[in-house]
């Protein structure tokens, strides 16, 4: 029970620094970092089932309402994103290429509205989504410890 509790808290915590820092930190090519699908995809792979799919609904709707997208655009695709991962086994890696796909997903649903070239979105979102992907992965895994969330 007391493990649930710390496992809840620290998944907050990284939800609320995840989603402040896409906010705060500027835009590369209108591109922001996506700290918090890279979060999503990182909890898909090192969590319980259940836990990752909270978390990517919780991440997904954070995304929705930080970007002012309609209700649960972000959700499905960070739902999306977990269950590839989570059900092929793949390697971390694996989630770069959702960085440009969520890009696409984006401008599917904002189209014209949406600020930024399409095909300069996708192709800037790659590199920068790698990078970032990177940097919180070795955050979280360094915070894994920390927050002992690896204990029995």
């Amino acid at each position: 029970m007391k493990k649930d509790f710390v496992h809840l808290v620290y998944m907050l915590i990284v939800l609320v620094v995840a989603g402040a820092m896409e906010e705060l930190v500027p835009k590369i090519f209108n591109v922001g970092l996506p700290v918090l699908l890279s979060a999503a995809a990182y909890s898909a792979l090192r969590r319980t089932p259940v836990e990752a799919l909270l978390f990517a609904l919780a991440a997904g709707g954070m995304e929705d309402s930080l970007s002012s997208l309609p209700f649960a655009t972000s959700i499905g695709f960070f739902v999306a994103q977990f269950a590839l991962l989570r059900s092929f086994k793949l390697p971390l890696a694996a989630a770069i290429p959702f960085f440009a796909l969520y890009q696409f997903w984006v401008w599917m649903w904002l189209g014209s509205r949406h600020s930024g070239g399409l095909w300069l979105r996708i192709l800037s979102s790659i590199p920068v989504g790698a990078l970032t992907l990177a940097l919180v992965c070795l955050a979280m895994r360094w915070l894994d410890g920390k927050a002992a969330m690896n204990e029995k």
